[in-house]
């Protein structure tokens, strides 16, 4: 019930595949957990054998969110083996508006790109990427390959379909001059101290024709990260969910007509029995009637009750014998899944050779001279 009355308007997720997953905060090394959460001025370090995944998504609104797609912004970065990149410019909220829903969360503002090779993809998008040597602004949607290594970038675009979408900026943070990459097929961009160089696609780098496999590699590596479910265990919890969103439905009917007398008396009865509430949890009790008979009154109580009667029937529909056959179904196709994403991902380089990704992004990447780049600024 609290579902409803409580928004998430802005998340900070970080994945990581592999053991040597570090934040570094205050010369102190923090090995990255599910759990671990990021601070203004952490710098993120991926060793070998090793991928991070970052994802930023937040409302620009974020105290008042509207229904509209463009209201959401998201930063996501994926970390290759042997990168760094640090976070600055957080930000965070906790509002609560007339109709006593509460909107809270919080967001990144600032990436920077330290060395590696990363995939990063900015949507609807205003911050600027920072690297050493240049700023890149994608402008209003866009994404792209970028390895970050002496004193350079080497990059490559990937065209962004969204509407608006105008091309990525590049700026030189030495010589001060911009460049706008807008090729519709992709092209490489080299920043580097005294310029800003372009190739067209048929004379890029080994590593940048192999977009596909690039991005397939790193997916694969979060698909890993998932946990392996138990079939036994999920079956159960699919069996039980009828009786819980009854029971749930009730408690909502129920505490909708309490007073907040009723709920203090209710919460009181709790903690004789050992649950704590502090003042603030119990002021949070004591206004719940209110905020679900708002909820009621603007037509989401409505839509969530049909929501779930949908689902209780679905469920209730499939039977004990068809719940695990489903969950069953489900188990062995993330496991299918998550075998498929582990195998090596090939890729044939100009001069005829086969390497995989993961050799090619541990190592340090040769790139050819700008012989065949255009400096365009």
């Amino acid at each position: 019930m609290m579902i409803t009355a409580d928004i998430e308007t802005g998340s900070i997720r970080i994945t990581a595949f592999g053991e040597d997953a570090f934040i570094v905060r205050k010369s102190r090394k923090i090995k990255i957990t599910s759990e671990e959460k990021l601070k203004d001025g952490d710098t993120i370090a991926c060793g070998s054998k090793t991928v991070i995944s970052i994802d930023v998504s937040y409302n620009k609104g974020k105290d008042k969110p509207i229904d509209d797609y463009k209201s959401r912004e998201s930063k996501t970065v994926y970390m290759g083996p042997n990168s760094e990149l640090q976070v600055s410019g957080f930000e965070e909220w906790d509002k609560t508006d007339k109709e006593g829903q509460r909107h809270h969360g919080e967001l990144i503002r600032n990436i920077e790109l330290k060395k590696g090779f990363f995939h990063v993809s900015y949507s609807h998008c205003e911050n600027v990427l920072k690297t050493s040597v240049a700023s890149i602004k994608f402008i209003f949607s866009g994404g792209g390959f970028f390895d970050v290594c002496n004193d350079s970038v080497y990059s490559s675009t990937i065209p962004s379909t969204s509407v608006g979408a105008g091309g990525i900026e590049y700026t030189n943070k030495l010589t001060r001059r911009t460049f706008i990459a807008k090729s519709s097929i992709g092209e490489e961009i080299i920043v580097t101290r005294d310029g800003i160089y372009k190739k067209p696609i048929t004379k890029m780098d080994d590593i940048f024709q192999n977009s596909i496999q690039l991005l397939g590699y790193f997916t694969g590596k979060m698909h890993q990260a998932l946990p392996t479910m138990d079939p036994k265990k999920m079956a159960e919890q699919y069996k039980n969910m009828p009786k819980q969103m009854e029971e749930g439905l009730g408690g909502i009917e129920m505490m909708k007509n309490m007073s907040p007398k009723d709920i203090e008396r209710m919460m009181k009865m709790a903690e004789s029995h050992g649950a704590k509430l502090s003042a603030e949890q119990m002021k949070m009790m004591k206004e719940l009637p209110e905020k679900l008979k708002a909820l009621e009154k603007s037509g989401k109580m409505t839509q969530m009750k049909k929501g779930m009667a949908m689902s209780k029937g679905m469920l209730e529909g499939l039977g004990d014998k068809g719940t695990d056959r489903f969950a069953k179904m489900q188990t062995e196709g993330m496991e299918k899944m998550k075998k498929m994403s582990g195998l090596p991902v090939k890729i044939t380089t100009s001069d005829g050779k086969t390497t995989d990704i993961e050799t090619l992004l541990e190592s340090p990447r040769r790139y050819k001279p700008l012989t065949d780049a255009k400096k365009v600024a």
